[in-house]
């Protein structure tokens, strides 16, 4: 009983000074931003980030390496935004729920790996849903499926939620370009050389230790 008590105190020391160590590491104002007053319930770090957007592109190999890195409990999400690239409202909002879409199907990752290729290296549009249909019909999706969830009530509040999320954010002053990274509602990487977090593995220590704040 007693070498088990040590062994959790043993645990909660080291996880204490390992948190310690971080806190020491990272600074507001250099590493992160302080962007919002309330946090999110559950730890997630949520991707700002547009098809359209070169440098998006680009970040997803970023983050197909730190995201496996990130801790158990610490969820990532994409969030579309609407003001990059073609400025139609209707055309960005079937994009957006494009995501919404995917984003309840176990391909998730496979269609929006496809659709960033299908603008950024194939160089082909989006004119009309039905170039969407074809991405995600490719990717094993059924087309009576595809049509069901597009236009179901969660994907559209999915889409709406994308929204007003960018709005929140970009009133708080957070969101002026994309790729932008927010972890827990609340707190806004800044990765680049000013900061000196550019690789995969000091990314995720920095979403995990302000995922744990």
């Amino acid at each position: 009983m007693i070498k088990a008590v040590k062994a959790g105190l043993i645990a909660l020391m080291i996880g204490f000074a390992a948190n310690s160590t971080y806190a020491a590491q990272y600074e507001e104002g250099i590493h992160y931003d302080v962007v919002s007053e309330r946090a999110t319930r559950t730890p997630e770090v949520k991707e700002f980030f547009s098809f359209y957007c070169p440098a998006c592109n680009n970040m997803e190999a970023l983050i197909g390496e730190f995201k496996p890195k990130l801790d158990s409990g610490v969820k990532f999400k994409k969030s579309h935004v609407d003001f990059v690239g073609v400025r139609d409202t209707e055309h960005q909002k079937m994009i957006s729920q494009a995501l919404a879409t995917a984003e309840v199907l176990p391909q998730k990752d496979k269609i929006i790996a496809a659709m960033f290729n299908h603008i950024h290296t194939k160089r082909a549009r989006f004119n009309e849903l039905a170039d969407i249909k074809d991405v995600f019909i490719a990717q094993g999706v059924d087309s009576d499926k595809f049509d069901k969830l597009f236009s179901s009530f969660s994907v559209r509040t999915l889409g709406s939620k994308m929204k007003r999320d960018q709005e929140y954010f970009k009133q708080k002053g957070a969101l002026r370009g994309v790729p932008t990274f927010i972890v827990n509602g609340k707190y806004k990487l800044n990765l680049g050389d000013e900061s000196g977090i550019t690789e995969a593995e000091e990314i995720s220590k920095l979403i995990n230790y302000l995922a744990a704040k």
